[in-house]
């Protein structure tokens, strides 16, 4: 075991709240009381009369969908502190290889998956904190995921995305490479256009969009306003926009910057 565990202090106790001098710790103490309290007002609620007649006008969908996100995180974040706590050094090999198999038999890797692709969605909402935080979990996410199967090309291809959010261009593409080499997939293709965008290579980027054009129509003529957005061709642009928005309507964000390419 690492020595970390002499960290976890408590600093004080003040109204019945046990303060540690480690904020993960406490991160993971607050979650559990927070899962406690609201079990208990949730199994109150349920059986009022009030819960029952607004049931009709819930949105379950997305209110079961935060209830697993909170979860998600507090897991991931227990996954987090095993790994703080637990120098990987001092365990012997045949552990390894056993918990590795494990893993395996468990599709451990995929769920490593699933916890990156959701915190991925997180990163590209508007309100988002700490989005360094995340894309740097993401990373540790998918190297765990080739740990256990280096054959799953979304785990090269979700490392990728998660670089290019930190703007580690070179590394990125490296990613997507790794990605492209296991299978011929039109989402590393369209990264790579992307990071060429963005490091404006804009000539490199039109022209791996175009290479997808029949796999993918919409994001290749979407990525392709975009570069020309950015390169400042206007025209070209708005043209873009226009026969991607003709296959599938355009979100507001391009549809703004659509309309700036007219002004």
């Amino acid at each position: 075991m690492s020595k970390d565990w002499e960290d976890i202090k408590v600093n004080r106790r003040s109204n019945d709240k046990v303060v540690f001098e480690s904020r993960f710790v406490q991160s993971i103490y607050d979650g559990i009381g927070y899962l406690k309290d609201e079990t208990t007002e949730v199994l109150k609620e349920i059986d009022s009369d009030e819960f029952k007649q607004n049931l009709d006008d819930m949105d379950v969908q997305r209110f079961g969908e935060t209830v697993i996100n909170h979860f998600s995180d507090f897991a991931d974040d227990l996954s987090k502190f095993k790994d703080e706590v637990i120098n990987p050094d001092g365990v012997p090999d045949f552990i390894k290889q056993s918990s590795r198999d494990a893993k395996i038999a468990l599709n451990r890797d995929e769920e490593y998956l699933r916890v990156a692709r959701r915190k991925l969605d997180k990163v590209d909402s508007d309100d988002v904190d700490g989005a360094y935080e995340i894309n740097s979990r993401v990373i540790q996410l998918c190297d765990k995921s080739i740990d256990l199967n280096n054959k799953n090309y979304e785990a090269y291809y979700l490392k990728g995305v998660a670089l290019t959010n930190l703007e580690m261009y070179d590394e990125a593409v490296e990613e997507f490479f790794c990605s492209l080499a296991l299978e011929d997939n039109v989402e590393s293709k369209l990264a790579i256009a992307n990071v060429n965008r963005l490091n404006k290579e804009f000539n490199d980027a039109i022209n791996v969009y175009d290479s997808v054009l029949d796999d993918d129509p919409f994001g290749a003529l979407k990525g392709k306003a975009y570069t020309y957005y950015d390169w400042q061709k206007y025209g070209q642009a708005s043209k873009a926009f226009r026969e991607a928005n003709d296959i599938e309507e355009l979100d507001d964000k391009s549809k703004k910057i659509w309309d700036e390419c007219s002004l």
